[in-house]
């Protein structure tokens, strides 16, 4: 009986792999590349916007943008639940509809200069829609994939959501110098070629779970002890991801002295390391225990933002960089794929979309917390607010290791 189960999961795999090997995961890696171009061509500059032409402080700007992460985070969690239920295709179908239509009445409230609450809310709206996309795709991976190779796929994902971060904000600086008005509109236009684009090429096939209706305690209470523990190093992850961008700029900049060009040298570098190393590096590690794979990416990002603090110069904020890309590079598809192999077979959007709930509340609240370190941490001792981070990701890494002896060889993603 087990050998006929493990010759039918071989063939299951086989299958998902020659799927997935096609047509339509190189149209969702273009979907994926293109929609986060267009997004990233307007949305980072949306603190400028606040700040310079409405002239918010920084402080609210931040707690909006906080409470807009949030937003965000509910919806991702929703949305591998209703792409079991609706199905993957359809979801991102419907978020990118939703996603283009709510830019597009942003674009028309920054031009028209609506008063800030209104305009927040829209924003709140479109973070909302817009984060259901992210995991029914990464629901239509699990699906296609066997989870000896899912590493490897969500790695090319990444690369391809690096790609567009590459190119969005280049863009979007040479629009944001005419209109802010104007870079919306170019986003909702993306958002609808993608859409489009998902329509014509993404096979898919109705949910899983088509028969059954949303509800509220069936997803809350989904989770078994071993995923709950997952969820809550997902949140660790989070914590840590969410210091690359805000809190490293301004530790970069007041603290460093660095200017705001070598700032973005340091994150084009970032950039450029996932597409050129991601690939190999996931193929190297999918040889790897996932357990594995999360301790060592995690010491590596326990390293890298260690030495973020104790950096002093531009040359050696490249290199604390490079060592907080490389852990990046490991925790990323490592934790999705973890995501999608505890999940049962049935529940697979529903699992991810929960993994993608908690990583995108640690995310949100990062940045806060990273503010704080450094408005009362940094102005003695500037390395402190790191060491904190290090520590977190420590932690992470140890209950990594922990929960090693509790999967089977399967779900650590060993074939």
């Amino acid at each position: 009986m087990r050998r006929g189960r493990a010759a039918q999961q071989t063939v299951e795999g086989r299958r998902g792999v020659r799927a997935i090997s096609g047509k339509n995961l190189g149209t969702l890696l273009v979907s994926q590349a293109v929609l986060t171009t267009g997004i990233a061509l307007s949305f980072p500059f949306f603190a400028i916007y606040f700040h310079r032409e409405r002239g918010l402080p920084m402080g609210w700007v931040g707690a909006i943008l906080g409470v807009n992460g949030l937003c965000g985070s509910l919806a991702s969690g929703l949305a591998g639940e209703f792409s079991d239920l609706l199905g993957r295709r359809r979801v991102m179908l419907l978020s990118l509809l939703a996603r283009s239509a709510s830019v597009g009445l942003l674009a028309w409230a920054v031009h028209q200069s609506w008063d800030i609450a209104p305009l927040v809310a829209v924003l709140f709206l479109t973070s909302f829609v817009g984060h259901f996309f992210d995991p029914a795709a990464r629901g239509w991976v699990a699906d296609r994939c066997a989870p000896s190779e899912r590493q490897r796929a969500y790695g090319l994902l990444r690369i391809a959501v690096n790609l567009g971060w590459a190119i969005g904000p280049a863009v979007g600086g040479l629009l944001a110098q005419s209109s802010f008005a104007l870079m919306f509109g170019v986003t909702a236009l993306v958002c609808l070629a993608t859409a489009g684009l998902v329509a014509a090429r993404i096979a898919d096939e109705p949910g899983e779970r088509a028969e059954e209706t949303f509800s509220w305690s069936a997803w809350l209470g989904a989770a078994d002890s071993r995923f709950r523990w997952v969820l809550a190093l997902s949140v660790l992850n989070g914590l840590v991801m969410g210091q690359l961008v805000i809190s490293l700029s301004v530790h970069a900049t007041q603290f460093v002295g660095l200017t705001a060009a070598q700032v973005g040298w340091l994150f084009s570098l970032n950039g450029i390391l996932v597409v050129l190393v991601q690939y190999p590096a996931s193929r190297y590690w999918a040889r790897h225990r996932l357990t594995a794979v999360l301790v060592a990416g995690s010491a590596i990002y326990a390293a890298g933002f260690a030495l973020v603090g104790a950096a002093g110069t531009f040359a050696a904020m490249c290199g604390a960089m490079v060592v907080v890309t490389l852990g990046e590079i490991s925790t990323s598809p490592a934790m999705q794929s973890l995501w999608a192999n505890l999940a049962p077979a049935r529940e697979k959007g529903r699992f991810v979309g929960l993994g993608s709930f908690a990583f995108h509340v640690g995310t949100s609240i990062g940045p806060f917390l990273g503010g704080l370190g450094l408005e009362h941490l940094s102005r003695r001792h500037p390395a402190a607010p790191w060491a904190g981070v290090a520590f977190v990701a420590a932690v992470a890494a140890a209950g990594f290791h922990a929960l090693s002896a509790r999967l089977t060889p399967e779900e650590e993603g060993l074939t």
